[in-house]
């Protein structure tokens, strides 16, 4: 479901694995900025997109975590 942890979660690692065959990759970084923006325009109100929001840093900071040890400080 758009906006859970778990859904922005599958959508950063997706994303990593699409990296791996891609000619051009996106960074974790950029397909961050990518997601922000599609939280802007599917969220129905300003609380959904708030959650929808700190979701994706959950998700983020958790991918970050597993892959490099470290969660990013922006």
């Amino acid at each position: 479901m758009f906006g859970t942890v778990e859904h922005f979660t599958d959508h950063l690692k997706a994303q990593i694995m699409r990296n791996l065959s891609a000619e051009k990759t996106v960074s974790l970084f950029d397909c961050h900025a990518r997601l922000i923006e599609e939280i802007k325009v599917q969220a129905e109100s300003t609380n959904d997109k708030k959650a929808y929001e700190a979701n994706l840093e959950k998700a983020y900071n958790q991918v970050n975590l597993e892959l490099f040890g470290h969660q990013e400080s922006k």
